[in-house]
Parts: structure tokens; sequence; C-alpha cells
């Protein structure tokens, strides 16, 4: 039983709000138009998300 709610809880803390999903793509462009302060944000976006899946699936 654990492990489901576990798994409720990774997917349910992987959906993004419109505003976040929103912000993301903004950065992305950013990043992608050469700005590296916003470069910068997006590797700290991927680098937080990796260690929430990561810490997640170490619960398993």
């Amino acid at each position: 039983m654990k492990r489901y709610l576990i798994l409720a809880a990774l997917v349910l803390s992987a959906c993004d709000s419109p505003a976040e999903i929103s912000a993301s793509r903004q950065l992305d462009a950013a990043c992608l138009d050469g700005d590296i302060v916003a470069c910068a944000a997006v590797q700290q976006r991927v680098d937080a998300r990796n260690q929430t899946l990561a810490t997640t699936a170490a619960g398993f």
C-alpha cells in the first residue's frame, strides 16, 4: 500500500500548473536565444526535478 501512496505522490508532483508551464517555456525560449541567466535557471529546474525523482525512486 505504501508504494501506491508514493507513486500517487510522484504522479501528482510531476503535474505542472499552467503558470509553471508558461514560465518554463519562456525560460526555455530565452535560453535558446542565448540568455545565459535563463540557461542557468533551466539547468537548475532540470536538476531539481531529477533530484526529486531520484529521492522518490529511492523510497521504493
